[in-house]
């Protein structure tokens, strides 16, 4: 598939150690109801929010062009479920499957104009009681030249003033972990570390407590990327579960010029034979949400 040769042969995600930094002093990031999601119970009108750049409940059971710039295995992957989050106002999410030696599983991109500082992305996510080791999974990208659809850089260093990108993943670290594995962040960007082959594989951020979610469950996911100012190490990115912070990583210098925004969203769910061993294995994805400010989990009407 062209637009996901994010993808790599190896998977590297542990392979270079641990990138930890610790929190910035003083700036301690919101959690639970705290966020854009109280002021919209149910999340009915979420998207009038100005600091909402997209929202998708999959309600209307097809596939908007508006919202999604691209979309991959539609056909084969791609479906509809009525199993959705107790949380949820909705009676469809999407489910993602992906089947070994048939196709690798799919996605929706959505690429964001003129960008952004800062992005936060919320998604409601459920494995399979089944489902294996995932290869790649939920990215937000910053990249220029911005394109309609996701580009490759699977194993080289991106340039500072072109691209970084960093996916909220669950990872199996040699099967140490559990399927689907534990979450962590998988990195590019221009300061990343080199991996034992020569060549630039994502670099890990996992938090001290490893965190694996739980087969057969609906969890609201959250992930915040923001840029550093130019010339400092000021970036950070953040991940949530449940409404509760549970990694947070900062001194990162993400770009090397300002013109380089935060701007595509990439919600995937990419599976290969690497250390997948089942042929079928299916995720859930809900209520998505993708914003400038914190957004949390879904609040009752």
């Amino acid at each position: 598939m062209r637009n996901l040769m994010l993808a790599v042969a190896i998977d590297a995600a542990l392979v270079t150690g641990f990138c930890l930094a610790a929190e910035p002093p003083g700036t301690r990031l919101p959690e639970g109801q705290g966020g854009i999601a109280a002021a919209w119970p149910g999340d009915a009108g979420i998207e009038k929010d100005p600091r909402v750049l997209l929202h998708e409940d999959f309600e209307s059971g097809a596939f908007d062009r508006t919202r999604w710039s691209e979309i991959s295995n539609k056909a084969e992957a791609l479906s509809f479920s009525e199993d959705v989050p107790p949380a949820s106002a909705g009676k469809k999410s999407l489910l993602v499957t992906a089947k070994l030696g048939e196709n690798t599983g799919g996605h929706l991109f959505r690429r964001f104009k003129p960008g952004t500082e800062k992005m936060h992305a919320r998604f409601y996510v459920k494995f399979a009681p089944d489902c294996d080791y995932v290869h790649h999974f939920v990215t937000i990208v910053a990249e220029n030249p911005p394109t309609p659809w996701p580009t490759g850089g699977a194993g080289l260093c991106p340039p500072g003033d072109k691209k970084f990108s960093t996916g909220l993943e669950p990872a199996g670290n040699y099967r140490r972990f559990p399927p689907p594995g534990a979450w962590n962040f998988y990195t590019y960007w221009w300061q990343m570390k080199r991996s034992r082959d020569g060549k630039y594989w994502g670099n890990s951020f996992m938090p001290p407590a490893p965190v694996v979610p739980e087969r057969g469950r609906w969890y609201a996911m959250e992930m915040m990327v923001q840029a550093n100012k130019v010339g400092q190490a000021d970036g950070r990115q953040a991940f949530w579960v449940d409404g509760k912070l549970v990694g947070d990583f900062g001194g990162i210098e993400w770009r090397t010029s300002a013109d380089l925004k935060i701007n595509a969203f990439w919600l995937m769910s990419y599976i290969t034979d690497l250390w997948t061993k089942n042929k079928t294995n299916r995720v859930g994805f809900d209520d998505v949400v993708v914003a400038t400010d914190y957004i949390g989990p879904i609040t009752k009407k």
